[in-house]
């Protein structure tokens, strides 16, 4: 539910900029190339089933043996495009709540933008998701199910009115780019990845489904596929019925608008229903945001006072420095999608990092175990896929402005967020624990639990039948834990 939630808040922006078609074609290729890195994901997550963190833990596995500290950039670059989802939507929220009814509030000048009633909105925002998870899961679990089952009414209408009354849906209304700059695309690729990557979420679970290997790869699958059919539908009945004018001038509140032309009025309820299902998606964001701070604090890449959890069992140190941080980034930036531009870039960066670290442990553990095994053919596909994000993230960082709303502002943000977590994991390993950091570590090629410890081993050509060794006294030698029937029972591949 929250990946077409960042769907309805980039419609506006994306069919307004490279018209309906176009942005169709660019969330349908995102998605279908999520599709393909799930694939490689679900061997992976196969891999460490007892493993949590989801893909920056397997692009840490991949990558520690060449360059370990790249383990905590993935982290922090995962950690980064989940979290900063969390601004996004408090921003998109602000300003939906003014335009729709306080259209005149004033605001004050801040360098590089205007603050006012929509930023204090976010930050009340923030507040709201940050306190549905402080006090217990449970509270967060019951808004989340009610909160859905209010958005997939929403979509439902939308995407079903235009085609029950003949005249109000029209293919003329979309088009396709006619700029010429192919940069343009891909920085618009760069713009969407979060939303069209974001299935690769499930395999974050994988300890927490009843049979990691079968319902991982099931969930990673049918999730990105539903993703695929969401991506084409919504925009195509959105675009559709109300135009790509009509989105391009209110791009935040382009679901809203499509609601309203579904039913023929009730505006105030469409942007009630985009509030409320933005709201649902802070409250997840906030959710994977502070655990995956407290994750990063239990394993020693960041500081050790965010390895806490409060009263209610849940990380409230994590949550309160993720809602500071988010609320700090909607002051600075303000709109949503310049937040999102400066979010993405982490987030991509672990997607390619993890990409490459399924390739790692195909060469470093070919004797690895692996429930799931892709065949062969899906090792240029990778490469491929390596290649592409590689692409996309070198023009995105590089050229946010071509999407209209993001610049250099963004761009260092993004990077000086992604190198002061980096400082932080420094901090933690050489103040805090002590400990040096270590550039290269050494990985087994099977798992501690699939072979024998080498202080157990005997040569085969000194090794002694057992009957026939004695003690110094004489006696029968006693049983000594090199023996063989003291020798723990090695498990095999399949269990």
């Amino acid at each position: 539910m929250v990946i077409p939630n960042g769907l309805l808040l980039t419609v506006g922006y994306t069919v307004g900029a490279i018209g309906g078609w176009t942005a169709i074609t660019i969330w349908c290729v995102g998605a279908l190339v999520a599709f393909a890195q799930n694939m490689l994901f679900a061997e992976t997550a196969a891999m460490f089933p007892g493993m949590s963190g989801g893909i920056s833990r397997y692009a840490t596995e991949g990558w520690k043996r060449y360059f370990a500290p790249l383990g905590a950039v993935a982290s922090y670059g995962y950690w980064i495009g989940w979290s900063f989802s969390i601004a996004v939507n408090g921003a998109a929220i602000g300003h939906l709540i003014t335009a729709q009814w306080f259209p005149h509030a004033p605001s004050l000048p801040f360098p590089g933008h205007r603050i006012g009633l929509p930023e204090a909105l976010a930050v009340l925002s923030i507040a709201g998701g940050w306190a549905c998870n402080y006090f217990g899961a449970r509270l967060a679990a019951g808004v989340s199910k009610a909160v859905a089952a209010l958005v997939m009414l929403g979509l439902t209408v939308v995407v079903v009115a235009p085609f029950l009354h003949p005249g109000s849906w029209h293919a003329s209304r979309l088009t396709w780019y006619h700029g010429g700059s192919w940069m343009t695309l891909i920085v618009w690729f760069y713009v969407t990845a979060w939303t069209t990557y974001g299935t690769e979420i499930c395999a974050s679970f994988a300890p927490e489904y009843r049979d990691t290997a079968r319902d991982t790869a099931k969930a990673l699958r049918l999730t990105s596929l539903i993703s695929l059919g969401v991506f084409f539908v919504v925009p195509l009945a959105t675009v559709g019925s109300v135009g790509e004018a009509t989105l391009r001038a209110d791009p935040v509140g382009a679901f809203a608008t499509a609601f309203t032309r579904a039913l023929g009025g009730f505006s105030d309820l469409g942007v009630v229903i985009l509030i409320v299902s933005m709201f649902f998606g802070m409250v997840s964001c906030t959710a994977d945001g502070g655990r995956a701070l407290y994750g990063l604090a239990r394993e020693g890449m960041t500081v050790r006072q965010l390895d806490k959890v409060n009263r209610w069992g849940v990380p409230g140190r994590a949550l309160t420095l993720d809602a500071l941080v988010n609320a700090a980034i909607v002051v600075l930036l303000g709109e949503p999608l310049s937040i999102l531009i400066a979010s993405n870039f982490g987030y991509l960066v672990a997607m390619t990092l993890a990409v490459a670290g399924f390739l790692l442990l195909r060469k470093d553990r070919p004797d690895w175990p692996r429930p799931i095994r892709r065949a062969r053919a899906w090792i240029p596909v990778a490469w491929v896929l390596l290649v592409f994000n590689v692409v996309i993230v070198s023009v995105g960082v590089t050229h946010p402005s071509l999407a209209g709303y993001g610049g250099a502002t963004e761009s260092f943000l993004a990077v000086g967020i992604l190198l002061i977590s980096v400082v932080l994991y420094a901090y933690r390993r050489v103040v805090q624990d002590g400990e040096r950091i270590a550039w290269r570590i050494e990985s087994p090629r099977v798992p501690e639990e699939t072979r024998e410890p080498e202080e157990t081993r005997e040569p085969e050509e000194t090794r002694e039948p057992e009957e026939t060794r004695v003690s110094e006294a004489g006696g029968p030698a006693p049983q000594s834990p090199n023996s063989a029937t003291a020798r723990p029972t090695i498990r095999s591949n399949r269990s």
